[in-house]
């Protein structure tokens, strides 16, 4: 890919993975090139756990230890560096980069903005920060498919629970405790709304992570970022982030306000951005984009990264 804003790279966040999911990056550990294996020994050596195991089992436990933020954060960094290092080469250097959410992790990888360590460090505290929030305020997530932003926002109103991503002009999610999600699953037909429930351990991007906030800020003001970086699209409000501050700004209070995705969907457009290549489990970025890519004038090209490692 040549310089220019015509492809962007987009990680995935929480709720991307599913029990036994890994196998969508190989069929085995040994299957894996080199910068794979390595990728996931670094980040099992820092969570204290096998991560590519964890991501194997398709038992409950397992995966219900692996949406802890602690685990999954680390595990989705793992995830996006090694699948990119399979296919780097078809596709150039990058010109542009985002995260959904807790994806921005892996984003800074691929930026060349954090090294892969600091950030896989970075990603296992912050979640560590999380985990307690999960525990202490259980909460979840709850996709309304079919709602746009009014309808979410009059239902979280009339629900106690709060508009957490804005993912395309007919899919939001709310997040809250679960008696007000439970709530919103009620109503949410009235309004044009399939609710589906997201595989997640808290309501992230609500106030509920308000202490894990606090004490994350410590990290991020310490997180070692490079003078320079391939541009990452920001969550905040799609804005172009380019430097070191803007990117501790954009890391700041990160899971304590909604992801507005759809913004990040219209800066990327607006640049000339015509090819969407999707990191990561599943198809959940994907299907994002194409909701998105229904809505516009010129047609763009959605693609799994997958499609690209044979």
């Amino acid at each position: 890919m040549n310089q220019n804003p015509a492809t962007v790279l987009i990680c995935p966040g929480q709720g991307a993975q599913r029990a036994g999911g890994v196998t969508d990056l190989a069929e085995s550990f040994d299957d894996l090139p080199e910068a794979g294996q390595s990728t996931f020994r670094l980040a099992s050596e820092i969570v204290g756990c096998d991560l590519w195991q964890l991501g194997l089992s398709a038992r409950q436990a397992d995966e219900a230890a692996l949406r802890q933020p602690s685990l999954l954060q680390p595990f989705l960094v793992a995830w996006a560096v090694a699948e990119y290092a399979a296919i780097a080469q078809r596709i150039g250097p990058l010109s542009v980069v985002t995260g959904h959410s807790s994806g921005m992790n892996s984003a800074l990888v691929l930026s060349g903005a954090v090294d892969l360590e600091a950030a896989l460090e970075f990603a296992w505290q912050c979640g560590r920060n999380m985990d307690r929030d999960c525990q202490e305020r259980p909460g979840g997530l709850l996709a309304l498919v079919g709602a746009g932003r009014s309808a979410a926002e009059t239902i979280a109103a009339q629900t106690g629970a709060s508009l957490a991503n804005h993912n395309a002009p007919d899919q939001t999610v709310l997040g809250g405790a679960h008696d007000a999600l439970a709530r919103a699953t009620t109503i949410a037909p009235e309004f044009g709304g399939q609710p589906v429930q997201l595989r997640v351990a808290g309501a992230f991007h609500t106030s509920a992570f308000e202490r894990s906030d606090a004490l994350n800020r410590g990290l991020i003001d310490a997180l070692p970022i490079a003078n320079g970086f391939t541009p990452i699209i920001g969550n905040h409000s799609g804005q172009i982030v380019k430097s070191a501050e803007q990117l501790r700004e954009e890391l700041r209070s990160q899971y304590v306000r909604a992801v507005e995705w759809q913004s990040v969907l219209n800066t990327l457009y607006e640049l000339g951005v015509r090819r969407y290549l999707t990191l990561g489990p599943g198809n959940v970025m994907a299907g994002l984009v194409r909701r998105y890519g229904k809505t516009l004038p010129q047609r763009i090209e959605i693609r799994r990264t997958s499609q690209l490692r044979s």
